[in-house]
């Protein structure tokens, strides 16, 4: 079944400098909460980036799309309980402020719906959360 998960936070700092931090595929590591080590591929659309999580587990992320404030990619390797992720992380104007969103689709069973949704929504509110504590100490 295909679900899609979507989370946004309003960061009360400019575009460009919450874009600054979050919009560099390469960089997820300064910003996301629970990632350990990061190592990249390549350059450019098709950029692989593997992301240690504190448990040893590695997750890598493809770039596949990238534009002024948005970016997506897919999943293509790790252990995940759903098929065919494609996330979209992006940050538009809110008047001086700045809209970040993330936004996901998946295909997961009726069994594991529900957690997978939890989880990827919880992931991504903390490290959104965490990017407003960030920009909020500068």
């Amino acid at each position: 079944m295909k679900v899609n998960i979507s989370v946004e936070l309003n960061i009360p700092q400019p575009q460009s400098i919450v874009w600054k931090l979050v919009g560099p595929f390469e960089t997820m590591q300064t910003w996301f909460t629970g990632i350990v080590d990061t190592q990249i591929e390549g350059s450019g659309i098709g950029t692989i980036r593997h992301l240690t999580m504190p448990d040893g587990a590695v997750f890598s992320d493809q770039l596949t799309q990238q534009s002024e404030h948005q970016y997506s990619y897919t999943i293509v390797g790790g252990e995940v309980p759903f098929e065919n992720y494609l996330g979209i992380v992006s940050v538009s104007d809110d008047n001086g402020s700045s809209l970040l969103k993330y936004h996901a689709s998946i295909d997961v069973s009726e069994e594991n719906r529900e957690s997978s949704v939890a989880f990827l929504s919880e992931l991504y509110t903390n490290a959104f959360e965490n990017v407003k504590r960030i920009l909020a100490d500068k």
